[in-house]
């Protein structure tokens, strides 16, 4: 039997339908956890580190088999998260921008321990080009300058409010800040050049995305430092785990790896992996 030109174009099509749905079934089975895997570990951490972190729990995963998801938002958003998690996803592991949302979560009983990571310091990031031409603190506050701060619920956008509140340097740049959400946000809106300058940890300014950016460190910014602690959280149902991928990240030729070639300044007298025995 002959089929019309119509007849086997319609055909073509449905067999061709047919073979992308089987390979759709077929791939979600095969990223489907087996009914004997382990769940995931659940990471919540701030937007500086995503880079670093990334690499980190990708090599962690093709080094133990142990799947890691991360969960990513400011600072003081994901320590809510911690405080508040779901039932059906608990969190095990916390890596804010500073140390001092860790004191938070250990104060509140939801870190026991920590192992820290780097240090980042707040710099300044200028838009491409420079077309304002900032080259100094008083720069910014010229009427046709706009300035990016995350907002308080990012660790440099509160520890920067802080710390200039405190050196008198706040009330004469407030009327140029443009209040942004994340240290990553106020970075991209520097890029885009809605904004002159833009206040962020170094370790973002430096990331591959922004290389085409003036960089400038102020004697305004001294002393906004964050200090990044990989926390291991009480409430996880896997503590051994847990703890097992905090000390990964935190371990000078595993995790810092990552975190010194992204120019972090990592932890100094961090102990190797080998001094860190998988648990048991």
């Amino acid at each position: 039997m002959r089929l019309g030109p119509s007849t086997a174009v319609a055909l073509g099509s449905a067999a061709a339908l047919v073979v992308l749905i089987a390979a759709l079934v077929w791939r979600e089975r095969d990223h489907r956890p087996g009914p004997g895997a382990a769940p995931p570990l659940i990471v919540y951490a701030a937007p500086t580190v995503r880079l670093a972190l990334e690499r980190v729990a990708a090599d962690y995963e093709r080094e133990t088999g142990q799947r890691v998801e991360l969960r990513f938002g400011a600072s003081e958003d994901v320590l809510t998260r911690v405080r508040l998690p779901t039932p059906s996803e608990p969190a095990d592991v916390f890596i804010p921008a500073d140390d001092s949302y860790v004191r938070q979560a250990r104060e509140q009983g939801f870190v026991a321990e920590s192992f820290p990571v780097a240090r980042v310091r707040a710099v300044l990031l200028l838009a491409p080009g420079n077309p304002k031409n900032v080259t100094e603190w008083r720069d910014l506050l010229r009427a046709d300058v706009r300035v990016a701060v995350p907002n308080p619920g990012a660790a440099v956008g509160v520890l920067a409010r802080t710390h200039l509140r405190a050196t008198g340097k706040w009330s004469a740049l407030e009327p140029r800040v443009v209040d942004t959400g994340t240290v990553t946000e106020a970075a991209n809106a520097a890029k885009a050049g809605g904004v002159d300058a833009a206040v962020v940890w170094d370790a973002v300014a430096h990331s591959p995305g922004y290389r085409e950016q003036r960089v400038l460190a102020v004697p305004e910014l001294d002393g906004v430092d964050g200090r990044i602690e990989a926390a291991p959280l009480t409430q996880s149902l896997r503590p051994d785990d847990a703890r097992r991928f905090a000390r990964y990240v935190a371990a000078t030729d595993r995790g810092l790896v990552h975190f010194r070639e992204l120019r972090f300044t990592v932890a100094a007298g961090a102990p190797p992996w080998a001094d860190a025995p998988l648990a048991r």
